[in-house]
C-alpha cells in the first residue's frame, strides 16, 4: 500500500501538489491540522499550543509546556501509525525524516525560489508589502528548521533526506504530480515483507519509548531508558536504582500489542548511601 511523505516550502505550491497526488492515487491526505487535537490530548495542552508551535507563532509559555523533542516523539508515533495503515500521503511535520528507513515510503520535497514564494504569499493573504510576506516565510522556515534540528539533528533543506526534490518554478503542478505518481509506482518503492517489518518495528519502538518516558519521568529512579526492536523482539537499555523499576519497565514494554518478547538490559546502579 503506497505511503508518501511530503514536505513543502511555504508558497511553493506543495499544497496543491499533495492534494492532486492524493486525489489521483486515491490516498488519504494527512495534514497536521487533522491530528493537532490528538497531539494536544497526549501532551495535555490546548490545541492552539500545538498549532502555534508547528506554525512558528508559539509563545514562550507554550514552548516551555511542550518542547520540540517532546512534541517530536508524539508526532513520530502518529506518523508511524498512519504509515502502517497505508494508502496515505502525509504532508509535513517531519514525516520524511521519521520514515526515512522504510524503503517503500516515497519522500518528496517541494520548493521554489523566494521571489515566487513572496508573490504567492502576498496573493494568498492579500498582503501589499513584499517584506511582510518574506517575514512570514522566513518565520515559517525557521520554525520547521529549528524543530527538525532539535528533534532529529537534521537540516530539512538537505536534499539527501528526500527521494525527489521538485522546483515548481521549473515544473508545472501537473508535471510534479505525474513525477510523484510515477515514482510511487516504480519497482524501487513497492512494499516488501522486509520494508513492512521495518515499519512495524519502528512503530513498536515509538510506542514503547513513549510509554517508558511517561512512566519514568525525571526523579523516578530510571535514566537513559531506550528500546530497540527487531522483528517484534525488544531490547531495553538504561539504568535504574532498583530491580523493581527494571521489572516495571519490562512489563510496560511487554504489554504493547505486537511485542513478541522482551530482553531487559536495564542495569541496576545503586545510588550513594542516604540518597
Amino acid at each position: 500500500m503506497p505511503v508518501i511523505a511530503m514536505t513543502r516550502e511555504m508558497g511553493s505550491g506543495g499544497r496543491e501538489v499533495a492534494q492532486r497526488v492524493a486525489d489521483k492515487m486515491g490516498l488519504t491526505l494527512i495534514l497536521h491540522e487533522m491530528v493537532e487535537h490528538d497531539l494536544a490530548e497526549h501532551l495535555h495542552v490546548r490545541d492552539s499550543a500545538v498549532h502555534h508551535l508547528l506554525e512558528g507563532g508559539a509563545k514562550l509559555r507554550e514552548h516551555w509546556q511542550i518542547g520540540s523533542k517532546r512534541l517530536a516523539r508524539y508526532m513520530g508515533e502518529e506518523i508511524l501509525d498512519l504509515a502502517n495503515r497505508g494508502n496515505v500521503l502525509i504532508r509535513g511535520w517531519g514525516a520524511c525524516i521519521v520514515l526515512r528507513d522504510v524503503s517503500h515510503v516515497v519522500r518528496v520535497r517541494v520548493c521554489t525560489p523566494m521571489e515566487v514564494r513572496e508573490r504567492v504569499v502576498m496573493e494568498r493573504y492579500a498582503l501589499k508589502d513584499r517584506s511582510a510576506a518574506r517575514r512570514d516565510i522566513e518565520r515559517n522556515d525557521a520554525t520547521h528548521k529549528r524543530i527538525l534540528q532539535i528533534a532529529y539533528g537534521v537540516d530539512w533543506e538537505d536534499p539527501l533526506l528526500y527521494d525527489m526534490v521538485l522546483n515548481t518554478d521549473r515544473n508545472s503542478i501537473e508535471t510534479c504530480v505525474k513525477l510523484v505518481c510515477d515514482l510511487v509506482e516504480s519497482p524501487e518503492f513497492q512494499e516488501t515483507e522486509a520494508s513492512r517489518a521495518i515499519l512495524n518495528d519502528k512503530t513498536l519502538e515509538a510506542h514503547i519509548r513513549i510509554k517508558l518516558r511517561e512512566r519514568f519521568t525525571v526523579g523516578t529512579g530510571v535514566s537513559g531508558v531506550e528500546a530497540t526492536v527487531n522483528d517484534g523482539r525488544v531490547v531495553l537499555s538504561g539504568t535504574a536504582i532498583h530491580t523493581t523499576l527494571v521489572a516495571d519497565a519490562g512489563r510496560i514494554a511487554g504489554a504493547i500489542a505486537g511485542v513478541k518478547e522482551v530482553q531487559n538490559g536495564i542495569i541496576v546502579v545503586r545510588g550513594p548511601r542516604g540518597l
